[in-house]
């Protein structure tokens, strides 16, 4: 999943974020949340917003098929299989796009990066880069 993926490359540099706090937001249900935190197996919060209410206010959309299976998430998927990975079913809606929010220490957003497709997220460089503007 291209989001895990992601998730898993800012854990695995999370000394570089320095005391910025990180977090997860995700739409997961309730009940299926310390399942999908055990999963992920990161250090940091994740959280549910089952509503979408915080998506919806950054703007965040359901993307279109050709979004979503796009050329290079279906790239991003045989490299995964390739590399000995096994795919599994999940419960969440595949059609939802995800964000990368930066947030400045008064609270304001400082950098919303919304990706067209699941495979274009921003690296941790992108990230570092945005918390260092801030």
């Amino acid at each position: 999943m291209p989001c895990q993926e992601h998730v898993l490359a800012v854990s695995e540099r999370l000394d570089e974020f320095g005391d910025a706090e990180v977090a997860v937001v995700t739409f997961t249900d309730p009940q299926r949340l310390s399942t999908y935190v055990e999963h992920l197996g990161v250090p940091f919060p994740v959280v549910t917003d089952v509503d979408r209410e915080l998506y919806q206010a950054l703007g965040v959309e359901r993307g279109t098929r050709r979004q979503v299976w796009s050329l290079g998430t279906l790239k991003l998927y045989g490299e995964l299989l390739r590399s000995g990975r096994r795919l599994s079913r999940t419960h969440e809606d595949i059609q939802q796009l995800g964000a990368d929010v930066v947030i400045a220490p008064n609270g304001t957003i400082a950098t919303v990066f919304t990706p067209a497709t699941p495979d274009a997220r921003p690296t941790v460089d992108d990230l570092l880069v945005a918390l260092a503007k801030i």
